[in-house]
């Protein structure tokens, strides 16, 4: 009996001495060989930063209508850390908020946030979601509610293209020089028009909020809260209500062209597409630009859905999304005020220099003979009768003249497009932008490198982009700062949509009398010649008199081009480049339509009726 008790005691001693070394080793390694590294846990996470959303500036248009402001809107963001892995809040969440459990899982691994920060998952949520959440919060860790910031636009569609949309920033963005500092998953960005152009202008400066965590990084207090301060309000260049007014005429002429049949068949235009700039004479203000068809950005609220999404992406719509007003087309004959000023300024023509045209041009030899677009001819032309009648012969032998002059080396056609700014951007910021295309030697040569015997350029180059043919690509914006320098007698006005910029303590960081612009030193009665015949295009005999034939010109005089152009495997494209009053110029108006035909009688009205709105002609 006494036996046992000590073998007892013995067994409960050493089990003791055991705990105590097992203690004592324990303590050891917390403290002597893990102490560093607890101590460098608890130095570098003793705080850790969350964001507060601000809300983005708003966007008014020249006359301080509100167009764009910022509402708050419920959204739900989670921890990713918190969530990710917690299979029954994953669960509720894709099954209360409709997200495929896919969609969501996927969207919290790529979050770029530390562990204390947030994901928002949903925005715009309704009462129902945001009820259920807040009740259930105790299941639902790593979930709340916040107040994020959505647009609301006053005017609906209008100005769509200008105007751009917010939406939440993508990976690609985040890895970007331009966002990957000052920007982290989750965010609402500009995408598009003036959001994305003014971006670091409309953001504002979010709010933040310091917590005490401890090593493990939970939260334990707050220490410090700094308020969201709202972006600065940017005022436009463009008339809301000359907009509205240029994208209704927009509509009603294509669909009035589309009622039109081609000349001698059966076929309808198909005027799937269309645009229109207007821009202020005097400083290269954008009052207004339409591109049709349009979108509404509503659309992207809250985030757009896959099926509306395909519906902007599906060929069958035309696109809706691409802003035609900067996109690049065939110019057909508006170009013709290049070739005509390049033929003066190197002397290879006179205003009283004349050409007989005959209907059919013989200049490049009888195997390649070339026709006007009059088939018996205008006969004896001077430069204002060939502006008037866009007659192709003569300005195939200008462009040939061109063309011989030197042996082509220093490509003249070529240089004074890109002096009239086509081939590069016009400098307006539009992230849509494209810059053209003014085709030379160097560019045939690589881009038909695998095409031996087309990658050479002939006479017939230069010839036909004379008359706006061939691989010439322009853009309407480019074509109206074109014409802007003809009515300016050689000043070049950048276009531009910013007026005015003024932040949040109403301080203006814009000064809108500093307008841009280059004087490109052209001689001005060579433009003057062109202008005499720019005048004559709505005289009777010219190709857009019926057009404006009830138009008061008398008083107010319109100069003007009409052009039609040639799409190989579709129907002509139809311009229409203009700016009134000539001599004292306020407003230069181009149109096109995308397969609409003349650019006299079908693109014409079209910019008629824009004229009388803007001179308030009933």
């Amino acid at each position: 009996m006494g036996s046992n008790i000590k073998i007892r005691f013995r067994i409960l001693l050493y089990l003791l001495l055991i705990i105590l070394i097992v203690i004592a080793l324990r303590l050891y390694f917390l403290q002597v060989m893990s102490g560093n590294l607890y101590a460098e846990l608890a130095t570098q996470n003793i705080t850790r930063e969350k964001t507060v959303p601000a809300s983005r500036g708003d966007i008014y248009d020249r006359n301080g209508k509100l167009l764009v402001k910022s509402v708050p809107v419920k959204a739900v963001a989670v921890q990713p850390y918190v969530v990710i892995d917690n299979e029954e809040v994953m669960g509720i969440l894709s099954d209360r908020l409709d997200i495929p459990y896919s969609q969501l899982k996927e969207k919290l691994k790529k979050a770029n946030v530390s562990y204390i920060e947030r994901v928002i998952i949903k925005q715009n949520i309704d009462k129902a979601e945001m009820t259920y959440i807040e009740e259930n919060s105790s299941k639902l860790p790593g979930v709340e509610v916040i107040d994020i910031y959505l647009r609301q636009y006053n005017y609906g569609v209008l100005a769509s293209h200008i105007l751009g949309h917010i939406g939440e920033i993508d990976e690609t963005r985040l890895k970007s020089e331009e966002y990957k500092n000052n920007y982290e998953g989750g965010d609402l960005i500009g995408w598009g028009g003036v959001e994305e152009v003014y971006e670091s202008i409309l953001r504002g400066r979010k709010g933040k909020v310091i917590y005490e965590v401890d090593p493990l990084g939970r939260p334990v207090s707050v220490l410090d809260k700094t308020e969201p301060l709202k972006g600065s309000d940017l005022y436009l260049t463009i008339d809301i209500d000359l907009q509205r007014a240029v994208e209704e005429i927009l509509y009603q002429s294509i669909l009035e062209v589309r009622q039109k049949k081609i000349s001698n068949t059966n076929e309808y235009y198909n005027v799937p597409g269309g645009a229109v700039v207007v821009l202020s004479a005097d400083n290269g203000q954008i009052l207004a630009m339409a591109s049709y068809p349009t979108y509404s950005q509503e659309l992207f609220t809250g985030g757009i859905s896959k099926k509306d999404m395909d519906y902007l992406e599906d060929p069958e719509n035309q696109y809706p999304q691409i802003n035609r007003a900067v996109s690049p087309y065939p110019p057909g004959s508006i170009i013709k005020i290049v070739p005509a000023y390049a033929g003066l300024a190197e002397g290879l023509i006179t205003e009283s220099s004349r050409i007989n045209c005959a209907g059919i041009w013989l200049g490049l030899g009888k195997d390649y003979p070339k026709k006007c677009w009059q088939s018996y001819g205008h006969g004896s032309l001077n430069l204002v009768g060939a502006i008037k009648n866009s007659c192709d012969i003569y300005f195939y032998n200008v462009g040939l003249a061109l063309y011989n002059k030197n042996n082509n080396i220093d490509e003249l056609l070529q240089k004074y497009l890109r002096i009239f700014g086509f081939g590069s951007l016009t400098g307006s910021g539009l992230p849509e932008e494209y810059s053209g295309r003014v085709p030379d030697k160097e560019w045939k040569e690589d881009y038909f490198k695998e095409q031996e015997g087309y990658n050479i350029w002939f006479p017939g180059d230069t010839v036909n982009m004379a008359i706006g043919q061939g691989d010439l690509l322009v853009t309407p914006l480019q074509m109206a700062q074109a014409f802007s320098i003809i009515a300016n007698r050689g000043i070049k006005y950048t276009p531009h949509l910013c007026k005015e910029i003024i932040d949040s303590e109403g301080t203006v960081l814009t000064d809108e009398s500093v307008v841009s612009f280059e004087d490109l030193n052209l001689n001005e009665n060579f433009i003057g010649t062109i202008e005499k015949g720019l005048l004559e295009v709505l005289a009777p005999g010219g190709t857009g008199y019926s057009a404006f034939s009830d138009f008061p010109l008398s008083s107010i005089s319109v100069a003007a081009k009409t052009g039609t152009a040639e799409f190989f495997g579709k129907q002509d494209y139809g311009w229409f480049a203009s700016y009134a009053p000539a001599g004292n110029p306020e407003y230069v108006v181009v149109a096109m339509l995308e397969e609409g035909g003349s650019g006299g009688s079908n693109v014409g009205p079209l910019v008629k009726n824009i004229y009388k709105y803007l001179f308030d002609i009933k």
